[in-house]
């Protein structure tokens, strides 16, 4: 069994790690970043609840479904924002056209589409090893390396494999 020193070490790592991409993605507005810590105060103060807080923080990051998506790390079983939370729109039911649409309307922006299958993605292995947190928080870890630029996309696929190897 591991340390819980450890865990609550990775946890607080991990926390702080979005706290600093919040910040940083508000540097030109202050506000917001004040905002998030003011919903986290009241939350921990208890007066606003799970489900009160998951909605401030929909409301405060719309247009940025990565950071509400990433807060699904401090939320407890039950409680997990999807990826059709954010974009009701895209998951709702279309009739069908008689006759296809024009070519402009079928294309999706690819980058989107690459979101969506990452953080699907993501989601999938946090389920996958809810009873394992190290495996899942390490895999956060080699993500984060990546996005910050200290790990080529190659040494992810190595350390992931490497990582979920013994994990059938």
């Amino acid at each position: 069994m591991l340390d819980p020193r450890i865990n609550e070490v990775q946890e607080k790592e991990t926390a702080l790690s979005y706290l600093r991409e919040v910040k940083t993605r508000f540097t030109g507005n202050r506000k917001v970043y004040e905002s998030f810590l003011e919903i986290m105060k009241q939350f921990k103060a208890q007066h606003i609840d799970t489900s009160g807080v998951i909605e401030k923080v929909k409301e405060l990051f719309a247009g940025h479904p990565e950071l509400i998506l990433g807060f699904n790390t401090f939320l407890p079983k039950g409680y997990e924002i999807r990826m059709e939370d954010v974009h009701p729109q895209r998951f709702a039911p279309r009739p069908t056209p008689a006759a296809p649409p024009p070519e402009r309307e079928v294309q999706q922006p690819k980058p989107q589409v690459e979101f969506d299958q990452a953080i699907s993605y993501v989601n999938k292995i946090k389920t996958r090893f809810a009873n394992d947190e190290r495996v899942y928080k390490a895999f956060l870890e080699i993500l984060n390396m990546y996005r910050k630029g200290m790990k080529n996309i190659a040494s992810v696929y190595e350390e992931v494999a490497l990582l979920f190897r013994s994990h059938d």
